[in-house]
C-alpha cells in the first residue's frame, strides 16, 4: 500500500487524483485523543473496521443525571430530596381522607375532602415541577397524560398561545354572543378534516368540510367526563324577515373524554350517541360567509337520547336554548367559515339541500324596476 503526503502548497487536484485514508487526530488539552476514520473509507486503518474497534470509538451517551457537573449534581440531590418529602406528604394526606371517610362517614363532595384532593394536587405539581428530566421531556413531546404535571405544562402553553386566538376570534366575529352570550374555554378543541389539522377562524372549502371531522378534546383535569359537542350555523338567511337565523348541524352527546381518551370523535373515540346527523356545511351564493359554531359542553350526567331524537328541529335550533334544556356547561369551543364556491353547488345536489339554485343580493345593489 502507498502513502502519499501532500504539503500546503500542493495541488488540490492532487486530492481528487488519489483516494486516501485520512485520520484527523484530535488532541485538545484536557480531553482524551481519539482518531475518528473518515467515513469515504475505513479499510487499512487498525481497528477502525473490527469489532473491537468499533466498540473502542463507541461514544458514551450521557443522560440529564449523569452530566458530569458538581455543581448540578448537588441541586439534582436537593431537587430529589424535596420531591420525597413532598411524596410521603402526598402518602400521609392520602391515608388520613381515607380514616375520615371510613370513620367519619365524610363523602368525596365534603369540603374537607376536596380541600384535601385540591392540597394533593398541588403537592403533586410541586414534587415535579423543577424536574430537570420533566422539562427535558416536555420539550420534546415525551408527555405522560395521566400526569398531572405534564398536563399543568400544557395548560400553561395553551393559555399563553392558542387560547388567545381563539377568543380573540371569538370576539372579533361576533360568535360571541350570537351563539352564546359568553365562552370561558377550559379545555384545547382541535378539529381535523379529511386529516388535515385546521386552525380556528380559518375559511375553508366546501368539498373539504363535506364530512365530519375528527375532533380532540384535550381536558387539564385528570377526571373523566362526558361531554357533548354541538355545531350550529347562525348565518343562515332568512328572506322572509329580512335577516338570519340558526341551523343545527350537528349534535353528539355521551361522549366520553379524559386526558388518557381525548378522541372525541374519529377512530379511536369511544362509542357516543348522535342526535343529530352531521350535515354539509354550506352557504348560497351571494350570501355572506357562514360562521359555523362548535361547543364543547361538559354534561352533568348521562343524556336520554331516545328523549331527544326527534325533538331536535334543525331550523328551529338555538345553542342557548338547547344548554339550558339539558344543563350543559360550556368548556371549550371552536369556529370555522364557509362560502359559497366552486363546489357548493355539487355538494348540496349531492346531499339533496335546498337552496343550490338560489342567488342573494343585497337589497341596496337592486335597481327597482
Amino acid at each position: 500500500m502507498s502513502v502519499c503526503t501532500l504539503s500546503a502548497s500542493s495541488s488540490i487536484r492532487a486530492l481528487g487524483a488519489i483516494r486516501f485514508n485520512v485520520i484527523r487526530p484530535i488532541a485538545l488539552q484536557g480531553l482524551r485523543t481519539r482518531a475518528i476514520p473518515n467515513k469515504s473509507s475505513t479499510e487499512g486503518v487498525e481497528g477502525a473496521g473490527s469489532a473491537e474497534g468499533a466498540k473502542k470509538n463507541r461514544l458514551k451517551m450521557r443522560t440529564i443525571e449523569t452530566m458530569p457537573f458538581q455543581t448540578f449534581q448537588l441541586a439534582l440531590d436537593i431537587i430529589n430530596k424535596d420531591r420525597q418529602e413532598k411524596l410521603e406528604r402526598i402518602t400521609q394526606e392520602r391515608e388520613t381522607m381515607k380514616k375520615l371517610i371510613k370513620h367519619k362517614g365524610l363523602t368525596h363532595a365534603d369540603r374537607r375532602i376536596v380541600s384535601m384532593k385540591q392540597q394533593i394536587e398541588k403537592w403533586q405539581l410541586y414534587a415535579d415541577a423543577n424536574n430537570p428530566r420533566v422539562k427535558y421531556n416536555f420539550d420534546c413531546g415525551i408527555i405522560g397524560m395521566n400526569k398531572p404535571i405534564y398536563l399543568h405544562l400544557l395548560n400553561k402553553k395553551w393559555r399563553q398561545r392558542n387560547r388567545p386566538i381563539l377568543m380573540q376570534r371569538l370576539e372579533t366575529m361576533h360568535v360571541i354572543p350570537d351563539v352564546l352570550p359568553a365562552i370561558n374555554p377550559i379545555a384545547d378543541v382541535q378539529v381535523h378534516f379529511k386529516g388535515r389539522k385546521v386552525q380556528s377562524g380559518l375559511l375553508l372549502d366546501s368539498l373539504m368540510v363535506e364530512e365530519f371531522p375528527t375532533v380532540r378534546v384535550i381536558p387539564f383535569k385528570n377526571e373523566e367526563m362526558l361531554c357533548t359537542i354541538a355545531v350550529v350555523d347562525p348565518d343562515v338567511p332568512d328572506s322572509k324577515k329580512h335577516g338570519f337565523r340558526y341551523r343545527c348541524h350537528w349534535v353528539v352527546s355521551n361522549i366520553p373524554i379524559s386526558p388518557m381518551q381525548t378522541t372525541a370523535v374519529g377512530r379511536s373515540a369511544k362509542p357516543a350517541d348522535t342526535i343529530v346527523p352531521y350535515l354539509p356545511p354550506h352557504s348560497q351564493k351571494g350570501a355572506p360567509y357562514h360562521r359555523y359554531t362548535m361547543i364543547v359542553f361538559e354534561q352533568p350526567e348521562r343524556i336520554d337520547t331516545t328523549a331527544l331524537e326527534g325533538s331536535i328541529n334543525r331550523d328551529d335550533f338555538t345553542m342557548r336554548g338547547f344548554q339550558s334544556k339539558n344543563k350543559l356547561h360550556p368548556i371549550g369551543a371552536f369556529m370555522w367559515r364557509v362560502e359559497w364556491d366552486s363546489h357548493t353547488k355539487e355538494i348540496m345536489q349531492k346531499h339533496n339541500l335546498p337552496g343550490w339554485d338560489i342567488m342573494y343580493k343585497r337589497i341596496k345593489d337592486v335597481v327597482p324596476s
